[in-house]
């Protein structure tokens, strides 16, 4: 963590105020072929002391020479309004001082062989955005410490870490997210191999992404509102339960009931066996009743759209139930789907719900459904 800002000030005006008392002034000219003099002298007729240089090309410098060349304090102006207020050693800004241009874009820190070398403060702009680097600056580039980059048309931030010349971590935040990266990264800023934390919706929606080489590895994003694999998530003495799927007359649906654990004890309720819905959703009836009923349950503070079975898009509420029973199982820590629409009575059980389990078999022709815990 580097925090220079308030040491380069105070360091800065107490290296670069000039008083009476500090500076002699001399009125001697002196004429160049591209730049006119005045100031002080030595005996060789050379720059030396406290002098004012005015180049032909309107470029100027006021501060201290020694034989000739500029050395210790001075401040150089170029024709554009652009100046550097600083030390000077053999002719070249060394040591602390100060670079800025008109439009506001500014280095304060520490320099060498005139590039930005040691630790400093650097802002600029471009375009939408203003970015201002914290840290170690080698031979102008930035080398290590923290940037901070503020878009200006929706104030979105990207925080980003060097170290020793490479990006090590950022943070992207907005008013709606924010997406952190920790690992490797290409030129250009995108991660190479390592890991993406998305967070959003006030914190409470967060999605882990794994990359290697550029290429996300499949299998390995976590969310906190999807289920997973558990195995201490699933009580039962046996290693399979067998699930017979219930139909009715003339309807090709096919059924699987559960029990949830509430307070008031319920029977069980029919969920619909559905291969091809993603979630494992809760009708809006259906979990009014369980929750009036003393359901146990994590509100996991995350609203999510789905379609329904009429293909009409709606808003998800996303819970965490404590328990429920399928079989012989008791499944713990179930990320289920509420439907917010009080028209919305479809409860399905997708594949949402069966990654709970290490194997799922679904027999067509049998009509039953096999759940693995391991």
């Amino acid at each position: 963590m580097y925090k220079p800002k308030l040491i380069f000030i105070l360091i800065f005006l107490v290296i670069s105020s000039y008083s009476q008392q500090d500076i002699v002034k001399c009125d001697t000219k002196k004429i160049y072929a591209n730049a006119e003099y005045t100031g002080c002298l030595d005996v060789e007729n050379k720059r030396d002391g406290y002098g004012i240089m005015i180049f032909n090309n309107g470029v100027t410098f006021e501060g201290n020479f020694k034989k000739d060349v500029k050395e210790g304090k001075g401040k150089i102006t170029f024709i554009d309004g652009s100046f550097y207020n600083g030390e000077w050693i053999n002719d070249k800004r060394e040591g602390l001082g100060v670079f800025m241009k008109p439009n506001g874009d500014a280095y304060e820190g520490y320099f060498k062989n005139n590039m930005r070398n040691g630790v400093g403060k650097n802002s600029f702009s471009n375009l939408d955005k203003k970015t201002t680097q914290n840290g170690v600056f080698k031979n102008n580039e930035f080398f290590s410490g923290e940037s901070l980059t503020v878009f200006l048309d929706d104030k979105t931030t990207l925080s980003s870490v060097y170290k020793n010349g490479s990006l090590i971590s950022k943070v992207q935040v907005s008013s709606d997210f924010s997406i952190e990266y920790e690992g490797s990264f290409y030129p250009n800023g995108t991660l190479e191999t390592g890991k993406e934390t998305n967070i959003s919706q006030n914190g409470n929606l967060i999605i882990i992404r794994y990359f290697e080489d550029g290429d996300e590895i499949p299998d390995l994003e976590y969310s906190n509102v999807k289920n997973y694999y558990v195995e201490d998530d699933i009580d039962g003495d046996l290693e399979r339960v067998i699930i017979n799927l219930e139909t009715e007359p003339n309807d090709d649906s096919k059924f699987i009931n559960l029990k949830f654990n509430t307070i008031n004890h319920l029977g069980s309720f029919r969920f619909i066996f559905d291969t091809g819905a993603e979630s494992f959703s809760i009708g809006y009836n259906l979990f009014k009743k369980l929750k009036e009923n003393g359901l146990e349950y994590e509100d996991m503070n995350v609203t999510l759209k789905s379609v329904g079975v009429l293909g009409v898009p709606m808003d998800n509420k996303v819970i965490k139930i404590k328990q429920l029973t399928i079989g012989e199982y008791v499944v713990k820590n179930v990320i289920a789907h509420v439907e917010t629409v009080n028209t919305a009575n479809y409860s399905l059980l997708g594949i949402g719900f069966m990654k709970k389990f290490k194997n799922v078999y679904w027999s067509l022709n049998d009509d039953i459904v096999i759940f693995e815990k391991k």
